[in-house]
């Protein structure tokens, strides 16, 4: 009785304390004895865990919640968007309206070269690797023709409006009259006559 009673209160001050716990168990005799590793009461309090491991989870968390504020679409891999571009015109000799790179799973950079009239190619680019994966052709896009007399008389190409943002770009794209680029979450605006980039907001 007297034994139950010892291993009765220990577990009382053990589960009141909090964390784990070992129980000595008394032998019956008035010298206490030590309690084999079957006879230890292990008890675990409700305080979230500090391990290491959850630490590492957490700052993995962080960062990917960093990278979504920036957006999916600040990382262009290892292929900038003026060799996306100089790809794209490799493969198909033209004006180019926009580049951009897709934040899908496939990570390509799409690139738009109009040929004249209403054609416009739209050349994919692998964001790794800088190849040309895929293309296809509309002959038949809205305001193309306009589009690429504007581009074509302008002294700043989709290239150079690109590299007048000092940051990583991610897409670039005339329209109503300039060019509109974006890198990460900044939007910026560049005028046909001049490389000087306006951040916008």
């Amino acid at each position: 009785m007297k034994r139950n009673a010892v291993i009765a209160a220990l577990t009382a001050v053990a589960v009141i304390g909090g964390g784990a716990a070992a129980v000595a168990v008394s032998s019956g005799d008035d010298a206490p004895a030590t309690a084999s590793p079957a006879d230890r009461v292990s008890l675990v309090s409700g305080q979230e865990s500090t391990a290491p491991a959850d630490r590492d989870d957490d700052r993995d968390d962080d960062r990917d919640d960093q990278r979504d504020d920036k957006g999916a679409a600040a990382d262009p891999g290892n292929v900038t968007v003026a060799q996306a571009i100089a790809a794209a015109l490799n493969h198909t000799s033209g004006t180019v309206l926009s580049a951009d790179l897709d934040d899908d799973g496939d990570r390509r950079w799409e690139v738009e070269v109009a040929t004249g009239g209403s054609t416009v190619h739209e050349i994919e680019v692998d964001s790794t690797t800088g190849k040309v994966v895929r293309t296809e052709t509309d002959r038949d896009e809205d305001d193309a023709a306009a589009e690429l007399k504007a581009v074509q008389g302008a002294k700043v190409s989709a290239r150079d409006a690109a590299a007048s943002v000092d940051a990583t770009v991610t897409s670039v794209e005339f329209d109503d009259g300039h060019w509109e680029v974006e890198a990460g979450e900044a939007d910026w605006t560049v005028p046909l006559d001049t490389p000087r980039a306006s951040r916008e907001g």
